[in-house]
């Protein structure tokens, strides 16, 4: 479970709640979103993966299954209201098929950007985080405090900034003013050296200023000091859960102090049951609930708030979080009657068939005996039953037809909920899993109806590759095809296209993106597999306007990717080794392909445009993603480091020539002792064998005088 809720922190960013009082939830450390993801190009993906898709299930982040299944309750479906968030460099792979839980929140609960205070950012995740609101309280109630003598306000107000100091990292004594006499001045001070401590970890002197002002004169004090005593206990009963590196382990966490707490909370409920912090005590009630093991009353509390909290608002995504933090992966779930949604959400998480030696890190797999049991908890909640028992038999029993059973055909409908569409997906991938032959008319059928977010790419995938393994790959690309998400087009065209596909697309495509695309991979396959007349005559579909700047592989939005087209019209020819430009280069090839002048010139462009970090040597997706299947384009790419190869072959190559070729192979390895050249490695032998017959039979070439090492 640990290592599980780690891998997750790396692949997306685990926030606080914005506008419900869950700051005083510690966060998981180390937590960050600055890792990017590479989605496996399949659907029912029977483990954890950083992106999930419109089909609830064990793929998916918990949270974005808890919250389709609330989107589901609250009956809300938003075809054509909301918009699929921009694309950056952490999400460029997903197209519109797949979702992390960030872009799920910007999709469905958008924000507008706003500034951060930089000095709270620094404490976000912390109890410091309520350091500036409690300081505005403080002085606020200075203000109205009618006990003060002369210049006690002035000087309690700047001994306020004292406590900061504690969050900055200085616990030791601070200096406070001398100069405060009055009855209710000490209080304020008194209260301001228990705030000090509390941020400062010593909580034996926190609890003793607190506890001798719950009775003090003044209400805000008095009211303050009984919720900071429980905060004090809560606060306490954690500190011993962290590791040397910062890893909390609830399991840890003082008992003993979580109950003091859970009791001070109860005590401040009672006398303030309207107060200035109950909504703040009553989210504390669950975390005691969460340190002291209590999962049952915590998944109660938390299904509570989940049916009363809209879900349009923007505190929603935070509820959520903190229910994944410290239910699903804190103190977890036991069968339960009144949390319907939470278990369903649990049991897909038990559904994950994951690596075997991470096994002791997550919830026991659940079993077919132990979701019959759970029927009277979805007694009112038939169509998820069922979903759950086919989900079950999909991804760990692999009873396919059972899912047919369980899930009827409804791939008809004018629109579809999340729960009906993913319960229908479920269906499709089990015809896909025993080889229907009407499984592509299912997907089909069901395109017509997925109109939410994220539901029609997600059926367009499951139709792509679907053809694409029945040897139908120009459907995809036909007129009126319903496959029309970039990202998937663009795989296909990059990874298993035909020429006669990829000229045709590079013609007519859907966007300019797309023929572009089909031009740049049809120009690139002909050149790495010896078609260097169908090269030549395809060069001059390349336009006036195309640039060089861009990239192939992953997009989704035509205002944001560029594909280098000009590469093959004004790229760099040379540096250093003469050579004539592409087009020369490949009709020499077309008329002698050995000619080893010419093969070294390809290399050259390879190299200098950065050809080697395409396609070639770089391995294709895995046979069951999308663009697994073998690639149509005849031939197979020759590598840089192939080019090279074929010329120190070669009989007849001048001295100078192979000289250069020696050169190259060696600076293959530079400087890292990989190789960047493409396809396979050779050993250090090999590369101190070229360099040393360089040194050695061209020992006055400019090639052997600039090679200083090997790798």
């Amino acid at each position: 479970m640990k290592r599980e809720v780690l891998a997750r922190a790396l692949t997306g960013t685990l926030t606080g709640a914005a506008g419900l009082v869950l700051a005083a939830w510690p966060q998981l450390a180390g937590a960050s979103g600055d890792f990017g993801c590479y989605p496996s190009w399949r659907l029912g993906l029977p483990d954890y993966e950083c992106a999930g898709t419109a089909v609830i299930g064990p793929r998916n982040d918990t949270r974005i299954n808890l919250a389709w299944l609330l989107r589901e309750r609250a009956g809300l479906s938003a075809p054509g209201q909301l918009a699929y968030p921009g694309s950056d460099w952490e999400n460029s792979g997903y197209g519109h098929v797949f979702l992390s839980w960030d872009t799920m929140q910007s999709a469905f609960w958008p924000r507008p950007d706003t500034q951060v205070d930089e000095e709270s950012a620094a404490y976000s995740g912390s109890r410091c985080q309520t350091l500036d609101s409690g300081g505005e309280a403080f002085r606020a109630a200075l203000a109205a405090s009618k006990g003060l003598k002369s210049g006690e306000r002035e000087t309690l107000s700047d001994a306020r900034d004292l406590v900061k100091a504690a969050c900055d990292g200085d616990k030791g004594a601070a200096e406070w003013p001398a100069d405060v006499k009055s009855g209710t001045g000490l209080a304020f001070l008194a209260y301001l050296q228990g705030a000090r401590a509390f941020y400062a970890e010593d909580f034996a002197t926190a609890r003793a200023r607190f506890a001798a002002l719950a009775k003090a004169g003044d209400p805000w004090l008095a009211e303050t000091a009984r919720y900071m005593t429980a905060r004090t206990e809560l606060a306490a009963a954690q500190t011993g859960a962290f590791d040397e590196w910062g890893f909390y382990d609830n399991a840890k966490a003082d008992k003993t102090a979580a109950q003091r707490g859970q009791a001070a909370l109860a005590d401040y409920l009672s006398a303030y049951p309207g107060g200035r912090y109950a909504a703040s005590a009553q989210g504390l009630e669950r975390r005691a609930a969460w340190l002291m093991g209590e999962s049952l009353p915590l998944a109660r509390a938390y299904s509570g708030l989940l049916a009363k909290q809209p879900q349009p608002d923007a505190a929603t995504p935070g509820l959520m979080e903190e229910v994944d933090n410290k239910l699903f992966f804190g103190a977890g779930l036991t069968d339960m009657a009144d949390a319907p949604l939470l278990l369903a959400t649990w049991d897909l998480l038990r559904l994950r068939q994951g690596d075997p030696d991470l096994a002791e890190y997550r919830p026991r797999p659940l079993t077919a005996e132990e979701l019959a049991a759970q029927a009277p908890v979805f007694a009112k909640e038939p169509g998820l039953y069922t979903f759950l028992q086919a989900s079950q038999a999909f991804y760990a029993a692999k009873d396919y037809r059972r899912v047919l059973t369980l899930i009827p055909d409804d791939a008809r409908r004018a629109a579809y909920t999340p729960l009906a569409f993913s319960r229908q997906m479920l269906r499709g991938l089990a015809l896909e899993a025993l080889g229907d032959r009407n499984a592509a008319g299912f997907w089909q059928e069901l395109s017509g109806g997925a109109h939410d977010l994220y539901q029609h790419p997600a059926v367009e995938l499951a139709l792509a590759m679907n053809w694409e393994r029945h040897g139908a790959l120009a459907k995809v690309f036909a007129a009126g095809s319903p496959v029309t998400e970039p990202d998937i087009r663009a795989r296909l065209l990059e990874r298993v296209a035909p020429p006669a596909l990829l000229r045709q697309q590079a013609g007519a495509g859907r966007s300019a993106l797309e023929r572009e695309t089909a031009l740049f991979m049809l120009l690139y396959k002909e050149l790495s597999r010896g078609r260097y007349q169908d090269f030549g005559k395809d060069l001059a579909l390349v336009p006036a306007s195309a640039g060089s700047d861009g990239w192939i592989g992953g997009w989704n939005d035509d205002s944001d990717h560029k594909v280098p087209l000009a590469l093959f019209t004004k790229g760099r020819w040379q540096a250093g080794y003469a050579c004539a430009a592409l087009a020369r280069t490949a009709a020499t090839l077309a008329v002698n392909p050995a000619d080893v002048k010419a093969r070294l010139c390809l290399a050259e462009f390879y190299r200098l445009n950065g050809f080697d970090d395409y396609l070639v040597g770089g391995g294709g997706p895995a046979a069951d993603q999308l663009g697994g299947t073998p690639d149509l384009f005849p031939g197979t790419p020759v590598t840089r480091a192939g080019l090279y190869a074929g010329v120190l072959a070669a009989r007849g190559a001048s001295a100078e020539d192979t000289a250069y070729a020696l050169y190259r192979s060696v600076r293959c390895y530079a400087p890292s002792g990989g190789n960047s050249c493409g396809g396979e490695g050779v050993p250090l032998a090999q590369r101190k064998a070229w360099f040393q017959r360089l040194k050695r039979e061209y020992p006055k070439s400019q090639w052997a005088i600039a090679l200083k090492y090997y790798w």
